[in-house]
């Protein structure tokens, strides 16, 4: 808005020039033409250096004010945003009776709004009662306040100034842009009928709705290298990204419709910064990736710095949301696995007693210490917290016969080493093959396991991708990826498919901005996945960063159920 300026400053100077005395006149002329031309030949620091002389008051300066003036406009165009408002200040303070004060305290207020103090903008502009420049100021409001990209600083300046119509607009079309929440239904009516608003633009059915989002997928492609090369080392991209376009497929068939654009960015992080400042990006409604730690840290920044929900498609480690509202991961973090198998653990076995042993493996050791924690937190006791290295098999195994297992409420053993679980499987058939285990998945996979020893002990599987195989929308999926790509899909596809699906119905039900109805959402069924969702239920459905649903799986007759099911 910075345009408009000198065309208030042109008028204001001529009128000034023709009300001053002649000798006056004759004095400041030559400085003043100098600081006129300088500022139409966009030569601001020296119009500034040039006027600054003639800024201050006195008996035989009449053109003070009028050199205040046109020295702010100067110091805004050369974006010296502190020397503008200082001087405006000082206009004001010893020329309160100068006739063209509404042109300062316009020009005041573009000065605020750019430094972003937007109350004061907001006063300094109300307080004009100049009839020519109120559609001006209306306007400067408009084009600021559209600017603003956090709610709660938005809903803050709407209660202080609740009769502001450019406010209260500007908040129902943000609304309408991606804000709106089932709860803003009562605030927008009440803005629509206290401002006299369109309410076909406003209340319609559709007025939530985009016609399309727009999703970016930065995933590593890795196309600059061998073809050979990259398709071998980075085909879960490829397999994510063909399950993000089964969805959409899927999407748009509901009515839904997804604009989703492909952006090859793999583990060089200049690349990927320059790929999250190009525009295209920061307008996107929702981004996805990219995938690896240090590019994710660059995106936390370029979600928190432009208001964009970005989605980690593949990370379990929290850090990489950190506490940023704009972050999620798609997957269950390595702690929330853990305390939520706890709270399983904790809320179904008896007596309250665990036993925990943990592979000496940093994952492992993770895992261990916040399964323990939270089972503590709960109430539980642990008789047993114990490291152990299947590397080395006799020390495993003098480990696992000198447990006490007597007045034990389960097992806990984190380890996906084969060592440590025969060692496991063999003990609890030995002495107690009733005691509940709690352990990973991986068991599942281990060869020298067969299904029917897991089956006969009471084993329960942390799943975070646990996905039912013979399930009809499995086997749909199944067939139709096939057919489109002449290839079984992997569990990248799976999971590419499911991403897209949730956060593609997140934006149509909620528009861009989602996370804030996160908390109403919930925890559901996925298309493929038994459950998704960043709600807590066991912290008042806190909104989280990661998914908070893991299924947890028992054999019964060989095949794998959920024993924690969503609903």
């Amino acid at each position: 808005m910075k345009r408009s300026l000198l065309k208030h400053a042109a008028g204001l100077l001529l009128v000034a020039a023709f009300a001053l005395p002649a000798q006056a006149q004759q004095d400041f002329s030559t400085t003043y033409s100098n600081g006129k031309v300088l500022i139409e030949q966009e030569r601001y620091d020296k119009a500034m250096a040039e006027l600054l002389p003639i800024t201050q008051a006195g008996p035989k300066n009449q053109y003070a004010p009028e050199a205040s003036y046109l020295y702010a406009v100067a110091a805004l165009k050369a974006n010296k945003l502190p020397e503008a408002r200082r001087m405006l200040q000082q206009l004001q303070g010893q020329h309160p009776n100068w006739p063209n004060q509404p042109e300062a305290s316009y020009l005041l207020g573009n000065v605020l709004f750019e430094q972003g103090d937007y109350e004061q903008a907001l006063a300094e502009l109300n307080s004009i009662r100049s009839s020519k420049l109120q559609a001006d100021a209306e306007n400067l409001k408009r084009h600021y306040l559209m600017r603003i990209t956090d709610r709660a600083t938005f809903e803050q300046l709407l209660q202080r100034y609740p009769d502001d119509k450019a406010v209260a607009q500007t908040f129902a079309d943000k609304l309408l842009a991606g804000w709106y929440r089932p709860e803003d239904k009562n605030t927008l009516e009440d803005i629509v009928s206290k401002h006299r608003l369109d309410r076909n633009r406003y209340l319609s059915a559709n007025a939530m709705r985009k016609q399309a989002y727009n999703v970016a997928a930065l995933l590593p492609f890795q196309l600059d290298q061998d073809l050979g090369q990259a398709a071998r080392k980075n085909q879960f991209a490829t397999d994510l990204y063909a399950g993000m376009k089964m969805a959409q497929d899927s999407l748009k068939r509901q009515g839904i419709n997804i604009n989703l654009y492909a952006y090859d960015a793999g583990t060089d992080t200049t690349a990927v910064k320059g790929l999250l400042e190009t525009p295209e990006l920061k307008g996107m409604d929702l981004v996805i990736g990219p995938v690896y730690r240090s590019s994710a840290k660059i995106a936390g920044r370029f979600a928190a710095q432009n208001n964009v929900n970005v989605v980690n498609p593949l990370s379990q480690d929290l850090e990489v949301a950190g506490q940023n509202p704009n972050v999620f991961l798609f997957e269950s973090s390595v702690a929330t696995q853990a305390r939520q198998a706890a709270t399983y653990a904790y809320n179904t076995f008896e007596p309250k007693t665990a036993i925990i042993l943990y592979e000496n493996t940093k994952d492992d050791i993770a895992f261990s210490q916040y399964y323990r924690e939270q089972f503590l937190k709960l109430g539980g006791k642990v008789a047993a917290y114990k490291k152990i290295s299947s590397a080395q098999s006799a020390a495993t195994a003098a480990v696992f016969k000198e447990l006490k297992l007597e007045g034990i409420g389960h097992l806990a053993v984190f380890s996906d080493q084969m060592t440590a679980a025969a060692n496991t499987v063999s003990t609890l058939q030995s002495r107690a093959a009733t005691l509940p285990l709690v352990t990973f998945e991986n068991w599942l996979g281990i060869g020298q396991l067969t299904l029917r020893q897991l089956d006969d002990l009471e084993i329960y599987f942390v799943n975070p991708k646990y996905i039912d195989q013979m399930s009809p929308a499995v086997q749909h999926f199944r067939k139709r990826y096939a057919a489109r790509y002449n290839m079984p899909p992997s569990p990248y596809a799976y999971a590419g498919f499911e991403m897209m699906y949730y956060f593609g119905t997140l934006l149509q039900n909620y528009g861009s901005r989602f996370n804030l109805a996160l908390g109403s959402e919930g925890l559901r069924p996925g298309v493929f996945y038994k459950g998704i969702g960043y709600t807590d239920r066991a912290a008042q459905n806190e909104v989280r960063r990661d998914n908070q649903f893991i299924p947890i799986t028992k054999l019964e007759n060989l095949q794998l159920t959920v024993v924690n099911p969503v609903f």
